[in-house]
């Protein structure tokens, strides 16, 4: 919330001269000192003559390198090396004894159950039985075992062939892709052993071994199909041990192909360029810009379009403010606090960069953190694009992942900040903030990224907290800076112990009783149109303070006996209308929030004293004078210019005159209410408010309802008008 501003710079200009062209120059020569100060933070390196060459083409001269580089492998051949290193890793085999006793048991159910529908049924029951088993036999096949001498031999066959070759270790065709090394791993409970790959039996090899006593053709063909139904492999992958070993064989393999040297020739004058020269000078390239150093270009020129870029950027966070947020545009010194934290954050980030910390360590947190709390989540995102953009123009920190990474724990500071009250909901949006930096470093090394994670986020989580904590600490220096009011001191101002609330509940009880109430349903009412139900709250207790002037005056802290009977009609309207200006004056020496002294100017607008004017046209034409003046029975304004003091006008109106009913029924509320509301907009005190007509019906419901709900007796006023001096 920002209080008024008399500054020129910040009052919307009526002409384009003079006052457009000093107020949109001042902010063009913010963003200008900015995008200038980003230049001299992070100046363009002296350039370096690379040249561009194509394949083919002839060197017109030298290439002498000025800097110590690295030429990597391109990333084919770096596949292959690291696809033959994990090919060459031992891989390692669970030996299982179980296995033979299990492919043993296996082979005598099916036998028993063949032998048992063969003697039963004969061959039709083999045929049943053999189907059951998933076994599609041919007749020969099943005459076979439908003879129990012949089935009996066969069984035996098959038990020799397992207790004699499956002790090898006999691996499954599925495993059979792991033995890619000449040499194989067997791990045989705590004892482990290396053995020739060959020496190991595949499913193929154990049938063959198996068949290979066997002279008759369909007995072989059968005996293969019992014994793929019944074999359970000796050997079984361990895959988590391979594929753990395998990963560390493949990053084992190094990404650079060889190292050039200063002062070493990198391409010849006048010698062919080939392909290889093409990659050195690739990677020459990518070292100097690595390091801050131009190429192609001398050092003014790459300052100079510097220089232009970070001015577009910022032009295009301006312009978004002027359509978006004219209120913080308009406002210089919301623009220069705007200003002056992107300059604080970049000044942080130089001197993270000097302590060789990474690139996302950059304080984005105190950037996000500092401009929600002011003004809420969505400019603080915005900013927050802006920021992560400007930084990785910045040829030190030219980086995607950098980018998303400051984005993402920005955008996370910014959003998860909300409406801070308290100190320790820091921590709450700290650790949120921390969590979204660390899932997105937690993605980028799973894809490989080139970063140590656990340093790297080490420094993020240091810097989230040292930020988020400077922002909180720098908010009333920015308060000050800028105008704006946060949440954290409105709520500090809406604390009804202070000096000026104490006073009202002593020598002005009830006034001090109307305050509470009307403060509660004025609350009530913003929450429910998504206004501000704590500026309400606070609004509304400073908006009757100008009654300690005189406060028996005002009908709510009368206890029989009205002065206003002794008076000229003139006389009580004078003295209510300057309960504003004591107000305001009041406030002011207790140095309140000019957000909040706006309440007090607001609250009656420059509505009629109706009570009293009515009562000054009966005695002047009762004594025969002129009718008086309209203009000296009236508020002098202005009339609510916010959602929020709008809302307490009609709050201060309807708990005032709801107090005066003489049998709150819900009718007669929803009557009252509807009137207030209906007395209000014909008169012309909600023109200059942004509430729409929807709005209205909401308050209005929620007023009835309020009230209804906690409705408590008052002394009405002499007639049927609202008592005079309520509000």
């Amino acid at each position: 919330m920002e209080g008024s501003s008399r500054s020129p710079l910040s009052r919307a200009p009526e002409r384009v001269w003079p006052e457009g062209i000093l107020h949109h120059g001042a902010r063009l020569c913010l963003l200008l000192l900015l995008a200038g100060g980003l230049v001299v933070l992070y100046p363009t390196g002296p350039g370096v003559k690379v040249g561009r060459y194509e394949a083919g083409t002839v060197a017109d001269r030298s290439v002498i390198a000025q800097v110590d580089f690295q030429v990597l492998k391109d990333s084919a051949h770096l596949r292959r090396e690291r696809d033959e290193a994990a090919d060459a890793v031992t891989p390692t085999f669970i030996y299982r004894p179980s296995a033979v006793d299990s492919t043993l048991a296996s082979l005598a159910r099916i036998f028993g159950t063949i032998d048992s529908a063969a003697s039963l049924e004969g061959a039709a029951g083999t045929t049943a039985a053999l189907s059951a088993a998933g076994i599609d036999a041919t007749a020969e096949e099943v005459d076979i075992l439908s003879g129990r001498a012949r089935a009996a031999r066969l069984h035996e066959t098959a038990k020799a062939a397992v207790r004699s070759l499956a002790p090898l270790g006999v691996v499954s065709p599925e495993a059979a892709a792991e033995l890619t090394a000449d040499s194989v791993r067997v791990a045989d409970g705590t004892d482990e052993g290396v053995v020739a790959a060959s020496s190991l039996l595949t499913a193929r090899d154990f049938y063959d071994r198996a068949l290979a006593t066997l002279a008759d053709d369909a007995e072989a063909s059968l005996l293969r199909l019992l014994l793929a139904r019944s074999l359970t492999p000796s050997l079984v992958p361990d895959v988590g041990r391979n594929a753990r070993e395998r990963a560390v064989a493949r990053n084992a393999v190094a990404i650079v192909e060889y190292g050039i040297l200063e002062g070493e020739a990198i391409v010849r004058a006048n010698e062919r360029i080939g392909s290889e020269e093409l990659r050195k000078v690739e990677a020459y390239r990518d070292r100097l810009r690595a390091i801050g150093v131009g190429v192609d270009s001398s050092n003014v020129v790459g300052n100079v379009g510097a220089f232009v870029v970070n001015a577009m950027l910022l032009a295009i966070f301006g312009v978004l403010l002027y359509f978006f947020r004219p209120r913080i545009y308009c406002s210089f010194r919301a623009v220069a606090a705007v200003v002056g934290v992107l300059a604080a954050y970049h000044l942080a980030g130089k001197a993270i960069g000097a302590l060789e910390a990474p690139p996302v360590a950059m304080p984005i947190a105190f950037l996000s953190v500092a401009l929600s709390v002011l003004w809420g989540g969505r400019l603080a995102v915005l900013a927050t694009v802006v920021a992560c953009t400007l930084t990785v123009v910045q040829e030190p920190f030219e980086s995607v992942q950098t980018f998303v990474v400051l984005m993402t724990g920005g955008s996370a500071a910014a959003l998860s900040v909300r409406a801070f009250r308290r100190l320790a909901q820091t921590w709450a949006f700290i650790a949120i903030t921390a969590l979204a930096f660390a899932t997105v470093l937690l993605a980028f090394h799973l894809q490989g990224a080139d970063m140590d994670f656990w340093p790297t986020l080490g420094w993020v989580a240091g810097s989230t907290v040292v930020g988020a904590i400077l922002a909180i600490g720098f908010v009333p220096v920015l308060e000050l800076a800028t105008g704006v009011v946060t949440d954290q001191t409105l709520a500090g101002w809406a604390d009804a112990n202070r000096p000026l609330m104490r006073r009202l509940a002593v020598e002005a009880p009830g006034t001090f009783a109307h305050t509470i109430q009307t403060a509660n349903l004025a609350e009530a009412g913003a929450e429910a149109i998504g206004g501000s139900g704590l500026l309400c709250r606070a609004g509304v207790y400073y908006h009757d303070v100008g009654k300690l002037a005189q406060p028996r005056y005002f009908i709510e802290n009368q206890d029989g006996e009205n002065p206003h009977d002794q008076l000229d009609p003139a006389q009580s309207a004078a003295i209510l209308r300057d309960h504003v200006a004591e107000g305001v004056k009041l406030a002011r020496r207790e140095r309140v929030p000019e957000v909040l002294v706006d309440f007090i100017r607001e609250h009656h607008g420059d509505q009629k004293i109706g009570f009293f004017l009515h009562g000054a046209r009966e005695l002047a034409e009762a004594e025969g004078r002129d009718a008086p003046d309209p203009d000296a029975f009236r508020y002098d304004g202005p009339r609510p210019r916010t959602r929020e003091t709008a809302i307490v006008m009609l709050a201060d109106s309807c708990e005032s005159a709801a107090r005066a009913l003489g049998s709150p029924t819900e009718e007669r509320l929803t009557e009252l209410v509807d009137q207030i509301f209906a007395t209000k907009a014909g008169d012309g005190q909600l023109d200059d408010c942004p509430l729409t007509f929807q709005d209205l019906e909401v308050l209005r419901r929620r007023f009835v309802s309020f009230l209804r709900a906690s409705y408590h007796g008052r002394i009405a006023y002499p007639g049927s008008h609202p008592q005079p001096g309520g509000g």
